[in-house]
């Protein structure tokens, strides 16, 4: 049974991963795994007590650091995707596995500077939205195949830019996979509206939609027709714990390297793009590393 840790625990995610983990009658319940720490970042005490309750948690602590002993394995599940890096690297530097909630990060710098740390220490590493393993992707499986080659993507969500925007550009990822070469985002007061262009005539749009209902769309465009999604299944968080659990057993990471950091890439790419005006970004631009990862 592995030891978990959670740090930041304002997020509805806490929840659902606690009652994966920690209720075992439970329908969504998963063997393996337990949550049995958390670590408070500046979290009120009345949320802090309310999940110790709920899900039998007996130990809290304030500092990453003081976590690390205490756990085989941490989950970072804080919505500020900017604190992320600092939290995570404690339990990296000490070998010891990561789950990083969405957004990963918020600066391209920090998600490279996660994975060299993970490499550096032989400590598997995973972040993803869990719209990655959405029920209604997995069950339309032969419907995505039967579309042939992926020639364009349209992904529709709710929210701003980095938190809920990493929604659609990790589900890209898993759909048409890395190799984005430019980024432009036309950003108005109610939308982000991003196009991407991966070249060979490959592309995708990616709209992130504020003051609109909690609602995600996925058309896709292949060589042999077209398909409609929208993923809404709450489920989709046991796929996720599944992934993470089997890399906890294996070591092997489930998303790939490489779409760990596109998927942040895009967004950094939007990001300047929509502060110059709509510019095309190339995702060169915001790859300053000589490890070509």
């Amino acid at each position: 049974m592995k030891r978990l840790g959670i740090v930041a625990l304002e997020s509805s995610h806490v929840d659902a991963y606690c009652r994966i983990f920690n209720l075992p009658d439970d329908e969504w319940h998963l063997d393996g795994a337990r949550v049995v720490a958390l670590c408070t970042q500046d979290n009120t005490q009345e949320r802090i007590d309310e999940l110790c309750a709920k899900f039998g948690i007996e130990t809290v602590v304030d500092s990453p650091e003081a976590l690390v002993p205490l756990v085989d394995a941490a989950m970072m599940l804080g919505r500020d995707g900017a604190q992320h890096c600092e939290q995570t690297l404690p339990f990296l530097r000490a070998g010891k596995p990561c789950f990083v909630d969405k957004p990963f990060a918020h600066s391209i710098e920090d998600a490279a500077l996660m994975i060299e740390t993970a490499r550096a220490n032989s400590a598997p590493i995973t972040t993803s939205s869990s719209l990655r393993y959405a029920i209604e992707l997995e069950e339309a499986a032969d419907k995505i195949a039967a579309l042939g080659e992926l020639r364009h993507c349209s992904l529709i969500g709710p929210g701003e830019l980095f938190f809920y925007g990493i929604h659609l550009s990790d589900v890209l990822m898993r759909l048409m996979g890395p190799g984005v070469e430019a980024v432009s985002d036309l950003r108005e007061e109610s939308i982000d509206l991003l196009s991407v262009t991966y070249g060979e005539g490959r592309s995708a749009t990616l709209q992130v939609l504020r003051n609109t209902a909690y609602v995600f769309a996925v058309t896709l465009i292949g060589t042999q027709g077209t398909l409609d999604l929208q993923p809404h299944d709450p489920r989709n968080y046991v796929v996720q714990m599944q992934a993470f659990l089997r890399m906890l057993e294996t070591g092997e990471e489930p998303v790939p390297e490489a779409e760990m950091l596109e998927a942040v890439r895009i967004l950094v790419a939007a990001d300047r793009s929509a502060k110059q005006g709509g510019r095309p970004v190339r995702l060169a631009e915001v790859y300053p590393w000589k490890r070509p990862f």
